[in-house]
């Protein structure tokens, strides 16, 4: 897998996580601290990633990262 890829899936996953736990924020009423979602997401992605791309199967996700791969 390249590294151009792997970045593109990490984008795809961060953005995901960026937006679930945005609306978690939200609906905290803003009682917990934005960098902690944040914070959160990203080990989240990087995570996702990781077990992503050693397993090596063909999802979604992939054919999102390819337009992304496009764009960049």
């Amino acid at each position: 897998m390249k590294l151009k890829h792997k970045m593109a899936l990490f984008a795809v996953y961060f953005i995901l996580f960026i937006a679930l736990t945005a609306m978690v924020d939200y609906y905290a009423y803003d009682l917990i601290s934005p960098w902690i979602f944040i914070g959160f997401s990203f080990i989240s992605a990087i995570a996702a990633t990781c077990i992503h791309a050693k397993t090596h199967q063909k999802s979604k996700v992939d054919e999102l990262a390819k337009d992304i791969e496009e764009i960049l």
